[in-house]
């Protein structure tokens, strides 16, 4: 579904408080990786058309590396294009999160010292249209922030579809502010890629792992990967990296536990 569909469903060209690039989904910009349709990505881009849709709230929480970021952006590029995306660090005060909300709605000038001002000016803005909001790392809002997100979703002026993501303890912040947990519609949770997943995402992730031996795959999934796709994304780079160095190594077990070395301080490093 496109939130506006008087528009192309195509990201526009970015700037701050939208939709990153294509080519910034990749941990540490990949080389020959491809999107993969797990099924929590599926599951995510389906979650999120049902809430932009309703205009309601959702929450995706999860441990880190787990691709969830990714699977959002993705979703949203193809579902609503013109979402305005916030990303916070921890500790982010009031003034910092209506100035990011303010240039988001490239709003003239800069935000009003006033609270009252600053919130006038983006709840005007926020009515003018259907809005899809984007609180990524939302782990690190403070309890007043998450109320904000909800006093603006709240409002009669405002169609709006706002969507929380953030580490595993996002789940537990929104839930200790009962009158926002109670109107979030759709909860997802990550987890770490099952074995099977492993088995049938990973070979397609990368050309590297096209032909690995599938026994190979578990063995470094459950010794050092544990599923996670940012592991797998650090491992595949330094074994990229030594393959461009010396085309003609091959993928072996001894390559890849130097990779792993690489990435892990507690694997005692060989040569290859």
């Amino acid at each position: 579904m496109n939130d506006h569909p008087d528009r192309p469903a195509t990201a526009p060209e970015h700037r701050p408080g939208r939709i990153p690039a294509e080519s910034h989904d990749h941990y540490l910009r990949l080389n020959g990786a491809n999107a993969i349709g797990t099924l929590a990505a599926r599951t995510t881009h389906a979650d999120i058309e049902k809430t932009i849709t309703r205009r309601s709230m959702m929450c995706i929480h999860g441990d880190v590396g787990l691709g969830k970021t990714f699977a959002v952006h993705a979703a949203l590029r193809a579902l609503a294009p013109h979402t305005l995306r916030l990303q916070f660090r921890q500790g982010a005060n009031m003034s910092e999160i209506r100035g990011a909300l303010w240039r988001a709605l490239a709003l003239d000038g800069e935000a009003p010292q006033s609270s009252d001002g600053a919130d006038q000016a983006i709840m005007g803005a926020l009515a003018k249209e259907p809005r899809v909001l984007l609180c990524d790392e939302a782990h690190w809002l403070s309890p007043t922030a998450l109320e904000y997100f909800l006093y603006l979703w709240n409002d009669d002026a405002t169609e709006m579809a706002v969507v929380f993501v953030g580490a595993e303890n996002t789940r537990q912040k929104i839930l200790q502010r009962r009158a926002l947990a109670s109107r979030v519609h759709t909860w997802q949770q990550f987890k770490p890629l099952s074995p099977k997943e492993v088995l049938s995402a990973i070979p397609v992730y990368h050309p590297i792992w096209r032909d690995a031996d599938p026994q190979e795959l578990i063995l470094f999934a459950d010794d050092s990967c544990h599923g996670n796709f940012r592991n797998w994304a650090k491992l595949t780079s330094h074994i990229q990296d030594a393959t461009d160095e010396d085309p003609s190594r091959a993928l072996t077990r001894d390559l890849i536990r130097w990779a792993l070395a690489k990435t892990n301080s507690s694997i005692r490093r060989t040569e290859v």
